[in-house]
């Protein structure tokens, strides 16, 4: 019986050793079928350039990217496949609005596609601030920084409403005790104040307001001894940008115009 054992081991290692790398790489493989995912888009990052990526499957073969123009019923072709886990999309136009869906392969079956990004198209980049898209990553404010939001939506639909893409940014503000922060937003193309821009001006833990250009927005501190520093996110109104498809980049200053007793 021991030899028998013996043989049928020498036997077993001829064969995987016959075939080759490739069968012992598909044995060791895990089981199952490639996961649901969805690529993350990047827009804005570099001029007339998106950038697409997604994380590494072990049960997929192949990644397989499809796009399309942004309509009503979008129209997919495959703008990608094979292994590598980025694509940069230099087929794109300034404005133009894309969708992009990913689906997978494993031996000769498909997987996916699954929900759709929507991607945009710019000759202008985000501002040089980024990323401050969360509380987490403000950029400090302590004299008039430029800089641009933007906010796009899809003709397409997902579960009856449009994809949107959007830029939220966040800054600080350190405030001696018993003084105020003028903080004051101007947006390009408005006229001086009394005029509503596009924006929300939200200060954590306050109601956002509407920002009114060239209008100074209060930062209390309301401490007798201590220098706080405050946190506020400047975002767009999607009620000035098109429903149906359509949007805008906004270029603004953000300026700490003063600091005063109150």
């Amino acid at each position: 019986m021991r030899r028998v054992g013996r043989a049928l081991a020498v036997l077993s290692a001829a064969l995987l050793s016959s075939c080759g790398d490739g069968l012992l790489r598909e044995m060791s493989r895990t089981l199952g079928d490639p996961a649901v995912a969805l690529p993350v888009v990047s827009s804005f990052v570099v001029e007339n350039r998106i950038t697409l990526s997604w994380t590494s499957d072990a049960n997929a073969d192949q990644y397989v990217l499809q796009k399309a123009l942004d309509a009503a019923s979008p129209v997919y072709s495959v703008a990608y496949s094979g292994t590598a886990r980025q694509f940069d999309d230099l087929n794109c136009t300034d404005q133009g609005r894309y969708l992009y869906r990913l689906a997978k392969t494993r031996g000769g079956k498909t997987f996916g596609p699954w929900d759709a990004v929507l991607g945009i198209g710019s000759a202008v980049c985000r501002d040089a601030l980024e990323p401050n898209d969360a509380e987490s990553a403000a950029t400090p404010l302590t004299s008039t920084l430029a800089a641009n939001l933007y906010y796009y939506s899809s003709i397409a639909q997902q579960n009856g409403a449009p994809f949107v893409q959007q830029d939220v940014d966040w800054y600080s503000v350190s405030v001696p005790p018993h003084r105020q922060a003028n903080i004051v937003v101007t947006q390009d193309g408005l006229s001086g104040g009394s005029v509503n821009t596009w924006m929300h001006f939200y200060q954590k833990g306050m109601n956002p307001v509407q920002i009114v250009n060239n209008q100074a927005i209060a930062v209390k501190n309301s401490s007798d001894t201590a220098t706080q520093t405050f946190f506020f996110k400047i975002y767009p109104i999607p009620t000035f940008f098109p429903s149906n498809g359509g949007g805008s980049l906004i270029t603004y200053a953000v300026s700490l115009n003063s600091m005063t007793s109150f």
